[in-house]
């Protein structure tokens, strides 16, 4: 039995390799491996301590995303014809490489069709493939930045936050309508990713509507024309929130 005592354990949390020397010596000490050479143990031992922190940060990035569905994926949405969803093409959208293809995507439908839950699905398989998410709905995001005042160094660091993060998603996209320090916080966001990174619009209204509900009918052609001018998404009429709900109804009563 090979163990590390605990002064040799301080100098690997120092140069903080002490995950890979546990993983080392359990393969080492482990009576499958006893016909295996060292350095073979090191190698396996190498790609499962790589594996496990690679794990971890995934786990980190989507609880940092603060995503509605933290658990959803593209392999649960179901129903794809029922429901007018092109399957292939939400399975290319779940490869993509935001940072290298920063073209912004709007998932366009009706509130029930399950649009958040595929805005979710896309956040978090980007979040696997090692890419920094933020998910907000757009109410929630504007009330954020109003508490804050806009020249302090709080308000400095939730933008610099959202205009940088790999990939953004904003749901419930005017679902209510916002003032004109909301719409300005916005447009700055946006402007300022504009070509640089992706964001995920998800909305049950047009880009038509958006100009129209907006204060400033300017400034919200600039914000419109840079949010409209990517990928599109647009699912059916068919309400799977209510297909479930009676689904969970029947399984409850059988």
């Amino acid at each position: 039995m090979i163990d590390i005592d605990e002064p040799t354990r301080r100098k690997l949390r120092q140069l903080r390799l002490s995950t890979f020397a546990d993983v080392f010596f359990d393969l080492l000490n482990d009576d499958a491996n006893a016909d295996e050479l060292p350095e073979d143990i090191f190698f396996a031992a190498v790609d499962k301590a790589l594996d496990a922190r690679r794990e971890r940060n995934i786990i980190k990035a989507i609880t940092h995303a603060r995503f509605a569905y933290p658990q959803a994926t593209i392999a649960d949405v179901t129903d794809h014809e029922a429901r007018g969803i092109n399957d292939r093409q939400l399975k290319r959208l779940a490869t993509t490489r935001w940072r290298e293809h920063p073209v912004n995507l709007h998932i366009f439908a009706p509130t029930g069709t399950g649009k958040t839950y595929i805005a979710c699905a896309l956040g978090v398989a980007a979040c696997q493939s090692g890419h920094a998410v933020a998910y907000y709905r757009l109410d929630q995001l504007v009330a954020e930045l109003a508490v804050l005042e806009p020249t302090g160094s709080d308000y400095t660091a939730a933008m610099r936050k959202l205009i940088n993060v790999d990939l953004l998603i904003i749901d419930d996209f005017l679902t209510m309508s916002i003032d004109q320090r909301g719409q300005e916080d916005l447009t700055k966001i946006i402007i300022d990713r504009d070509g640089r990174l992706p964001t995920i619009i998800s909305s049950q209204s047009t880009a038509a509507y958006w100009v129209e509900i907006l204060p400033n009918r300017i400034g919200a052609e600039s914000l419109v024309s840079r949010l409209n001018n990517g990928r599109r998404i647009q699912i059916g009429t068919h309400d799977i929130r209510k297909q479930l709900a009676e689904e969970r109804i029947r399984d409850h009563s059988d």
